[in-house]
């Protein structure tokens, strides 16, 4: 009997009007022009805040990607296990948006709906009304896909 594959959802997260904290959707509308298997669902969550837990549901594995404010050089990309982010909320990283991502896993994690999760983030330089990432942000983009299709591999 063949083994069922996990199912992952990647989530990216962000606002494409206010520069570098839209690197979470940039991220996933290069990731669409891809094929992945069936058991990948690549989401544009936009700024769904509280709503992101319906994505998080009926998954075994989830991605996330998004802006972060952690005192690093723009452009830095860290990976996070969901568990830290939870605990260092009122630390140094921070999601950039209306989204306050460790409020939403931590209320994931109390309704016991959070799978296993790593958050990829990505320090801005640039949050102001633009369309367009910064340089040092655009140039992280290939090597944050990179990392990601990784994870999806693993």
């Amino acid at each position: 009997m063949p083994e069922e594959k996990k199912r992952i959802v990647v989530l990216g997260v962000g606002n494409l009007l206010l520069g570098d904290e839209g690197i979470g959707i940039h991220a996933i509308n290069e990731l669409m022009k891809e094929s992945f298997g069936d058991n990948v669902r690549i989401v544009d969550a936009g700024t769904a805040g509280i709503d992101l837990l319906f994505w998080l549901e009926d998954t075994d594995y989830a991605i996330i990607v998004d802006c972060v404010d952690a005192d690093a050089e723009p452009g830095t990309i860290f990976r996070l296990p969901a568990e830290e982010l939870i605990l260092d909320a009122p630390g140094k990283i921070a999601s950039l948006h209306e989204i306050n991502l460790p409020e939403v896993l931590s209320t994931a994690k109390k309704l016991g709906r959070l799978p296993p999760t790593v958050i990829y983030g990505v320090q801005g330089e640039k949050i102001d009304f633009c369309d367009r990432l910064s340089p040092q942000v655009k140039k992280a983009l290939p090597r944050l896909l990179e990392l990601i299709r990784q994870e999806i591999d693993r």
